[in-house]
């Protein structure tokens, strides 16, 4: 007798049954919430290198990617570079805009709310005497506005309270927004 797959259900692209015993799994058994992501750059002339990414730890073991994701770095021609690919700064935009918007659909979903649309807009300022040292200026982003355009029944109140725990509960924002220490060594070849 062969038996038919019973149908996910599905909201926002997320299995929300998978989203709740995950979390229910985690809160039985805290260590698995434990993960380790994983990047290999190397440098290939001038403002380029090449990062790939292939294998993470997570849920109790490693796993590896059916194939690995390959990022391009340079940068723009007026920042020396040869514009092979988005700068590193630029990089931090995109990881930042994924994880905030991945953040938002899976508690709009975990929550039972449909959106049918979410685009968002990154605007980073940063001020190049800091990366140069000239003057003690900070190398880094001095702010970074994002604009969302959600297209959802929801009310604006609860878009915005999506948009708060966003805020709040993007690993990547909570990254960007508060001091992580980053320890670097070196190894001889």
């Amino acid at each position: 007798m062969v038996h038919m797959a019973q149908k996910q259900e599905l909201l926002n692209g997320v299995d929300v049954e998978r989203l709740s015993q995950t979390i229910s799994a985690i809160k039985e058994e805290p260590s698995i919430a434990r993960f380790n992501f994983r990047a290999k750059n190397q440098w290939i002339d001038g403002g380029e290198n090449r990062t790939t990414v292939s294998d993470f730890y997570g849920a109790g073991r490693t796993h590896v990617r059916s194939k690995p994701f390959v990022f391009t770095k340079d940068e723009p021609q007026i920042l020396l570079g040869n514009d092979h690919g988005a700068n590193p700064v630029e990089y931090a935009l995109t990881a930042l805009a994924g994880c905030v918007t991945t953040t938002l659909v899976y508690y709009a979903s975990a929550k039972g709310v449909k959106i049918n649309k979410v685009e968002s807009t990154l605007e980073g300022d940063i001020d190049l005497r800091g990366l140069l040292d000239i003057e003690n200026v900070t190398p880094g982003y001095e702010s970074i506005q994002i604009n969302f355009k959600i297209d959802s029944d929801a009310s604006e109140e609860t878009l915005q309270e999506l948009i708060e725990i966003a805020k709040n509960h993007s690993p990547v924002a909570y990254t960007i927004a508060n001091p992580t220490p980053v320890n670097i060594s070196l190894s001889k070849k």
